[in-house]
């Protein structure tokens, strides 16, 4: 399956999460708390700091926008491993490096699928996430929507990582926005920076 085929599949609420970076500024802490899982301000500056560097820029450079489609990437990841938890669904390095293969040869070489996902803003180290989400997704999709149609598959699936989202009210912290389950997005800082995160113990 091809990039643009396998993206065509998923719905662009979960897909259309980019991915790009902003040197945070700020103590260490939590980015977001998606259940019991901790997106640290850390991950979410290595994320984007591997793609400026990819990209040939200082990993100084300064882009909110980029800052808040990664930190929204790394909650959907989230939410996603979640449903496919309840649902028993497994994705397997087999398949990743099939899926990985295959692509290798639509693109035409590594350099090119490296190019290719580069453009999307997704760094070389990143290329087995994303190709795990994909194909996460597809499995979640059939899991709960066995006998549907690819078009009801796809509103399964949004709808399973939709309900999961509202039942773990991810917890942003103010500097980076406001979750909005409903559109799996990050909506507009608050106006009272000085809500804190709910104190959570981080997953052992």
């Amino acid at each position: 399956m091809t990039i643009n085929l396998r993206r065509g599949f998923l719905p662009a609420a979960i897909v259309a999460l980019g991915l790009l970076v902003s040197a945070c500024s700020g103590s260490a802490g939590d980015a977001a708390v998606v259940g019991t899982q901790h997106v640290t301000e850390a991950t979410l500056n290595s994320t984007v700091a591997d793609v400026l560097i990819a990209q040939g820029y200082s990993v100084n450079k300064s882009d909110p926008t980029l800052v808040t489609a990664t930190l929204n990437w790394l909650i959907v990841q989230d939410l996603l491993a979640q449903v496919a938890t309840d649902n028993n669904v497994v994705v397997t390095q087999g398949q990743i490096d099939r899926e990985r293969a295959a692509e290798v040869k639509t693109t035409g070489g590594e350099d090119a699928l490296n190019a290719a996902y580069l453009k999307q803003n997704v760094a070389p180290n990143q290329i087995e996430d994303r190709i795990r989400f994909s194909l996460m997704a597809q499995l979640v999709a059939r899991a709960v929507a066995p006998r549907a149609t690819a078009e009801q598959a796809t509103a399964a699936l949004v709808a399973a990582v939709v309900a999961k989202s509202k039942e773990v009210n991810p917890e942003v912290n103010p500097r980076f926005g406001t979750w909005d389950s409903q559109n799996l997005q990050l909506g507009s800082v608050p106006s009272d920076l000085s809500t804190a995160l709910p104190t959570v113990p981080p997953t052992q």
